[in-house]
C-alpha cells in the first residue's frame, strides 16, 4: 500500500508519494475565475500523467492487481468558506477517472497551506 497526496492549485497539480518522498508537478488550463477545476477532462489528463510518473511499477503488483492506494486530495486555492458538495464531487471524480478507480480510500481536504506528510497519514488513519 502506498499513499498519494494530491495538491490542486489554479491550473497546477502536484502529486506526492508519501512513502518515497517523491513529488511530481504538472500544469494545464483546467481552471477559470470561478472554479478550481472547470475543465474536468484536462484536469483528469494532467493527474493521470502525474500518477503514471510516480506510482510504483512492478510485474508482481500487476500480476496480483495489488496497486490500490490511499489518496488525500487538497484544494489549496479558491476554497474560501470550505468546499461545496459540487466542488468535492469534482475532485472525487477527477481522481476516480485518473486512477481508474484503483484506490482504497479517497479523502478530500481544503485549506490554503499544504499538509505535512505526518498530517496526511493522520487523516488516513482516522478514517
Amino acid at each position: 500500500m502506498f499513499v498519494l497526496y494530491i495538491q490542486v492549485r489554479k491550473n497546477h497539480i502536484t502529486v506526492r508519494n508519501i512513502e518515497r518522498k517523491q513529488d511530481v508537478s504538472g500544469s494545464g488550463a483546467f481552471s477559470n475565475q470561478r472554479l478550481l477545476i472547470a475543465d474536468f477532462f484536462k484536469a483528469e489528463k494532467v493527474l493521470w500523467d502525474l500518477i503514471e510518473q510516480i506510482r510504483p511499477r512492478s510485474w508482481f503488483r500487476k500480476l496480483l492487481r495489488t496497486d490500490r492506494f490511499d489518496i488525500v486530495i487538497s484544494a489549496l486555492e479558491m476554497n474560501e468558506g470550505g468546499l461545496s458538495q459540487v466542488e468535492e464531487r469534482i475532485l472525487q471524480e477527477v481522481v476516480a477517472g485518473a486512477t481508474r478507480m484503483r484506490y482504497r480510500r479517497l479523502i478530500t481536504h481544503a485549506q490554503s497551506t499544504p499538509l505535512s506528510d505526518n498530517a496526511v497519514m493522520a487523516l488516513i488513519a482516522e478514517r
